[in-house]
């Protein structure tokens, strides 16, 4: 049993990974490609949908294997097995219980009202970098030399990308400042 409970963990990190990288995702195209307002409560709702279509998953992965290890009991007589058949009815058995556990945690974790939330803050801290490190690439190719001979033409087109920028991070970076907790748990 513990052996299923390490699995069970390793995945539910790796599913709230996914989940956070899908909310960060939606923060991003709401900011810069909707210009919508962060609204936690959107992302909050954005988190358990993808939080129960892992779960769904789960269950159904759980259900095929299940039925696997069904038809290849079935489709024998235990005695006729071999070696490599009989070891793989005992995998079958482990993963249908793993994908059962890791269902179970995700949707414990979709009904926690605090998981939820702290999953979304570190998905906006994650936005915020992500748009912050773009941000600074972008205008670090942005910088033209003085002496260039367009630079004065050029000067006000490029003024304005960078107030719309920089207003951009700032909004973020302050965003993402309101909450420092660190932990999904």
């Amino acid at each position: 049993m513990a052996a299923i409970k390490v699995i069970v963990d390793e995945g539910l990190k790796i599913a709230l990974s996914a989940v956070r990288m899908a909310v960060k995702n939606d923060i991003i195209v709401g900011a810069l490609g909707d210009h919508t307002d962060y609204d936690p409560e959107r992302y909050a709702a954005t988190a358990r949908h993808e939080l129960h279509l892992l779960t769904r998953q789960n269950e159904q992965y759980a259900r095929r294997v299940k039925d696997l290890r069904t038809e290849l009991t079935r489709s024998r007589w235990t005695s006729d097995l071999t070696e490599d058949q009989r070891r793989d009815i005992i995998q079958l058995k482990l993963r249908r219980r793993v994908h059962e556990k890791l269902a179970e945690a995700l949707e414990a974790v979709a009904a926690d009202d605090d998981k939820v939330a702290r999953l979304v803050r570190r998905a906006q801290r994650a936005a915020s970098d992500e748009v912050s490190d773009a941000v600074s690439s972008r205008l670090i190719r942005l910088n033209i030399d003085w002496h260039d001979p367009d630079y004065e033409a050029r000067r006000e087109a490029r003024t304005e990308v960078f107030l719309h920028i920089d207003l951009a991070l700032l909004k973020l970076k302050h965003d993402a400042a309101t909450d420092l907790s660190a932990s999904d748990y």
